[in-house]
């Protein structure tokens, strides 16, 4: 009999199976804009510089947030501080005016809820809070959507941390923690986490990515991933659409604009 692969290796193609799909009415001269990777918090990516970016945006359809918005984040509101309550509000902020926004939660980020109804429950500005991968419908195409950090399958160690984070055993323990406790155990998690794999996290992992493009790319018209700070583009092959790595905020200041005939225009602020 084969045997069975480890529990913590990703299955793309249950990540495929499961997307959660989203549908947006096309609107001529309008834009979808798609950010990730912001790691805000970090002197090199402030709070201030990202909220004068979403309130640029010309004509913006809807923004997509492919994931690690702080460098580590709770999400339930009583463990927000000044910051991260900046941040919400102006996604709020952009709401109100008819911008809907999608959440795609990346490895950053702990204790969100899952759907439009769970982001409503717990007060969060966002209209779709995606766990795996979403596709997105807009202007006669496809997009699949998620956050990257799912490609890599030689990176063991983080695979098996990321299904420990996000199982029952942490996720019923924070909640139940005070704020500044449960902010300090989740920044020195992340921090112990950042200075294991050095070798595999300096590398590049080419071969992985071009395996997830053959293997997710079929159907789509692109996926959009973040997670590897890279500002780069993974051709089609015949029958498949591309694979596209969406430059990251933090050390960038770029972001990507979709529009309605398919453009993609890079954006630095």
């Amino acid at each position: 009999m084969p045997r069975r692969p480890p529990a913590w290796k990703p299955d793309w193609a249950a990540l495929r199976a499961q997307a959660l799909d989203i549908r947006l009415p096309t609107t001529p001269g309008g834009h979808v804009y798609v950010i990730a990777d912001a790691h805000l918090g970090d002197l090199r990516a402030t709070p201030e510089d990202f909220l004068a970016m979403l309130g640029r945006l010309p004509n913006a359809r809807a923004i997509v947030f492919l994931g690690d918005l702080f460098k580590v984040w709770l999400a339930p509101p009583k463990f927000w501080n000044a910051p991260v309550r900046a941040v919400m509000e102006g996604f709020a902020r952009l709401r109100t005016t008819g911008v809907p926004i999608v959440f795609v939660v990346g490895n950053r980020e702990f204790l969100l809820p899952s759907g439009s109804a769970g982001a409503a429950r717990m007060h969060l500005p966002f209209d779709w809070i995606v766990h795996g991968m979403a596709v997105l419908h807009w202007g006669g195409r496809r997009y699949g959507l998620t956050h990257g950090d799912l490609v890599n399958r030689e990176d063991a160690q983080y695979l098996r941390w990321r299904r420990m984070s996000r199982g029952t055993l942490l996720t019923s323990l924070f909640p139940a923690l005070p704020a500044p406790l449960a902010r300090a155990v989740a920044a020195r998690l992340e921090a112990s986490l950042a200075n294991t794999n050095q070798a595999i996290k300096i590398h590049y992992p080419a071969d992985e990515v071009l395996a997830f493009a053959e293997a997710l790319t079929p159907g789509l018209d692109a996926v959009l991933i973040g997670h590897f700070h890279r500002d780069e583009t993974v051709p089609p092959a015949p029958g498949r659409g591309y694979l596209r790595i969406v430059p990251d905020w933090f050390s960038r200041k770029t972001l990507l604009r979709l529009d309605p005939g398919g453009a993609i225009t890079r954006l630095q602020f």
